[in-house]
């Protein structure tokens, strides 16, 4: 059986994406994945059949020599446990996972495979924000070695990949391909009764003041005096986030710290109306966001409200959908009208699971 080994430097239990992958593909190839270990209480993801090593634990209080120092040992490991596994394809995501993948096609194994994945597009200027230093080498390794070695670097869609092109025109363009955030099969349903009584809107995923419009959306929900509810699923998020939505004292709101475990969102989506979008999109990473929430919203059955500022929401066929896509503008105090009404959306058409997009990612690594 051919062998996949992934780097993830970053805990993958807080990215669906990943996950949805490791699932798709451990029945068919053999799957070792190198992570860290994540510091909340959500239960941590296991494949049945995949090695995960989740080689030391993630501290967002560390100081930068401890980052530092616990990054070398992580991927000393990881480096050894590739030795130790000599897998066909290594997948690693995001620059900062380079350096063992790149150590180990050098002196090991130079006819490893490697493979790229981005969840998020960076500008080679935003490198060089603070806190970026590990990921700016390991950029640099990319640029000067492993761009021109791999045989697949993938972006979450075309906006992306276009503009990472751009950034990379040496890089040849059958190398650089698409990886789109879909959700499993098993999520879609293919009926949703929508009761048109009171609308029910849901958030699920990190906040923040500086990046989302959570509090405008909020006070607008108050102001709609039972209406519109709104409930907020989220474990990352900063604190004044959840003081400035819990000054509001709304009853029409409630933001549950705990967040929700990957596997339930299904289920609990099956309450709501509408998911919820609030990216205020001030970088092209997120202008160009073809976010997991926003096909796990659809899958479900739900309508998306999303801000206008998400180019490319706007920019997409809404009429490929069963349910409503609505932009809001939120700056100007621009929401959707509460014309609900009663009916049942038939989602059964909808055809974008991840399962066809990691099989054809096999295929063309010719994994089968």
């Amino acid at each position: 059986m051919n062998k996949l080994f992934i780097v993830h430097y970053y805990p993958l239990d807080y990215f669906p994406p990943t996950m949805n992958l490791i699932e798709s593909l451990e029945d068919k190839i053999n799957v070792t994945v190198s992570t860290t270990r994540k510091s909340n209480l959500l239960p941590e993801f296991t494949g049945e059949k995949v090695r995960i090593y989740r080689n030391i634990k993630e501290n967002k209080t560390d100081g930068s020599l401890r980052i530092l120092a616990k990054y070398i040992l992580f991927s000393i490991l990881t480096l050894w446990q590739l030795i130790h596994k000599r897998p066909d394809v290594i997948l690693y995501y995001e620059s900062i996972s380079a350096w063992p993948a790149y150590l180990y096609k050098l002196f090991f194994f130079r006819n490893v495979k490697v493979c790229i994945h981005y969840h998020e597009y960076m500008t080679p200027i935003e490198y060089g924000r603070p806190g970026m230093r590990l990921s700016k080498y390991n950029h640099r390794i990319e640029t000067s070695c492993l761009y021109k070695k791999a045989v697949w670097i993938s972006q979450t869609n075309e906006y992306r990949r276009d503009l990472f092109l751009k950034d990379y025109p040496d890089i040849p363009k059958n190398v650089c391909r698409i990886l789109p955030n879909y959700p499993p099969k098993n999520w879609l349903r293919k009926q949703k009764e929508h009761k048109g009584d009171i609308v029910k809107c849901v958030y699920v995923g990190s906040l923040s003041l500086k990046d989302t419009y959570v509090l405008e959306f909020c006070q607008w929900i108050n102001m709609q005096k039972g209406k519109v509810t709104f409930d907020i699923y989220s474990f990352n998020f900063h604190e004044d986030t959840l003081e400035a939505v819990e000054k509001l004292h709304s009853p029409y709101i409630h933001f549950h710290k705990e967040g929700v475990n990957y596997s339930e969102i299904p289920n609990l989506l099956a309450h709501y109306d509408v998911g919820v979008l609030l990216y205020k999109a001030q970088a092209l990473n997120f202008k160009y966001n073809e976010t997991n929430k926003f096909y796990e919203y659809l899958i479900c059955g739900l309508d998306v409200w999303y801000p206008k500022e998400m180019t490319l929401l706007h920019e997409m066929d809404k009429t490929a959908f069963a349910p409503e896509i609505v932009e809001m503008d939120i700056t100007n105090g621009k929401f959707p009208e509460l014309n609900m009404n009663r009916r049942i959306v038939d989602n059964s058409s909808y055809d974008k699971v991840c399962e066809d997009v990691y099989e054809q990612f096999l295929s063309e690594l010719n994994l089968q």
